[in-house]
C-alpha cells in the first residue's frame, strides 16, 4: 500500500518514497516489540503458573523451614538444660569445697574443631587425631623420663625416704584447713596480687607444728615482721623446708630433727592475717608446691580434693 503526504508548497498530495533505511527501521521496531512482548508473557506465565519441579521445591522448602523451627526449639531446650546442669554442678562443688570449680580444658586440643565436629571434614579430624596422639606420646615419654628420675633419686636416697618432706607438718590436720598454695594470690593487707611461695595451713593458736622430714635445723628466727617466728630445716638432700608465723619455737640451730618431731606451735607472729602455718618447700633452690608433697598421708581422693581447694583459694593469709 502506497503512502502519501501533503506538500504545503505545491498544495497537493505527493507519494512518499520508502527507502532501505525506512524498512530497516520498521523491521527493528517490530523485532523490539516482539522481544518485549515475549518477556512480558514469560513474566506473567512464571508468576501465575508454576511447573511440577517448582511446586516440589516449594514444598521441600516449607518442610525444611518447619523442621528448622522444631530444631531451634529443641536446641533452646538443650541449652537451657545444660545451663541448669552447669549451675547445679557449680553449686554442689561450692557447697562441698567452699570454692569455685576448676576450669579444665582439653590439653593440646583445638576447641574450634571440637565445637564444629559435625561439620568438619573427615581428613581434618584424622589429622587432628594424629596430632593429639603425637602430643600424648610426647607426654608419655616425659612421664617415663620423670619416673626414671624418681627411681634414680630413690636409689640415691636408699631407704632414707624420711629425708623427703612427705607429711603434713600440722598435727590433727583436716581438708578444711587447707589454704592458698603456691602462685599469685591477693595479699590480705594490701589487697594486691603478689607471688605466694608456700602453702597456708590453718590451725588454732598453739597447735603443734612438726618437721616434714628428717634433717638439721639451719635457721631459727624470731621476729615481729614479715614471716614472723620461723624455722628452716635442711634435709641434706637438696630439700629445705620453712615454717613461718609460729607462736613458739621449740628447737635450736644445729639440732638434728626426726620426721614428725614437734618443732614449734601455730601462732600469729609477723604479717599474719589469722593463726596459721605458712609452709614452704624448696629443692636445690627452686620453690616447690607443698601440696604435691603430702603423699605419705593423703589418699588419691584426698589429694585431688586438697589440690582443688588450695588452687582455687585466691587470697593468702600473709
Amino acid at each position: 500500500m502506497e503512502k502519501y503526504k501533503f506538500n504545503k508548497d505545491k498544495l497537493e498530495f505527493v507519494e512518499e518514497k520508502r527507502g532501505a533505511g525506512w524498512w530497516l527501521k520498521r523491521i527493528f521496531q517490530y523485532f523490539l516489540a516482539s522481544v518485549v512482548l515475549a518477556i512480558l508473557y514469560y513474566i506473567v506465565f512464571s508468576l501465575v503458573f508454576s511447573t511440577d519441579q517448582e511446586r516440589k521445591i516449594a514444598r521441600e522448602n516449607r518442610i525444611m523451614e518447619q523442621e528448622y523451627e522444631r530444631m531451634q526449639e529443641k536446641l533452646e531446650l538443650l541449652d537451657n538444660t545444660v545451663s541448669n546442669l552447669k549451675y547445679k554442678d557449680r553449686e554442689i562443688y561450692r557447697s562441698i569445697f567452699n570454692a569455685d570449680p576448676l576450669i579444665v580444658s582439653l590439653i593440646g586440643q583445638e576447641n574450634s574443631l571440637i565445637e564444629h565436629i559435625d561439620t568438619t571434614r573427615n581428613d581434618n579430624i584424622i589429622l587432628m587425631g594424629a596430632r593429639s596422639l603425637a602430643a600424648m606420646e610426647k607426654s608419655a615419654e616425659a612421664v617415663s623420663r620423670d619416673m626414671e628420675l624418681i627411681e634414680q633419686e630413690c636409689e640415691y636416697l636408699g631407704n632414707s625416704v624420711k629425708h623427703i618432706p612427705s607429711i603434713i607438718p600440722l598435727k590433727g590436720f583436716s581438708l578444711g584447713q587447707a589454704g592458698a598454695s603456691v602462685g599469685k594470690k591477693i595479699n590480705p593487707f594490701y589487697k594486691t596480687v603478689v607471688m605466694h611461695n608456700g602453702m597456708d595451713l590453718l590451725g588454732a593458736a598453739g597447735t603443734d607444728v612438726v618437721a616434714a622430714a628428717d634433717g638439721v635445723v639451719e635457721i631459727t628466727r624470731r621476729s615481729k615482721r614479715e614471716s614472723g617466728n620461723s624455722v628452716v630445716i635442711n634435709h641434706q638432700n637438696g630439700y629445705v623446708t620453712t615454717y613461718s608465723h609460729l607462736g613458739d619455737i621449740l628447737v635450736r640451730k644445729g639440732q638434728k630433727i626426726a620426721q614428725g618431731e614437734v618443732i614449734g606451735r601455730v601462732g600469729l607472729s609477723g604479717m599474719s592475717f589469722a593463726p596459721h602455718l605458712h609452709y614452704e618447700i624448696s629443692f636445690n633452690g627452686k620453690i616447690m608446691d607443698p601440696v604435691n608433697y603430702f603423699f605419705a598421708e593423703l589418699s588419691p581422693e584426698q589429694y585431688r580434693d586438697m589440690v582443688a581447694v588450695s588452687s582455687n583459694t585466691g587470697q593468702s593469709l600473709d
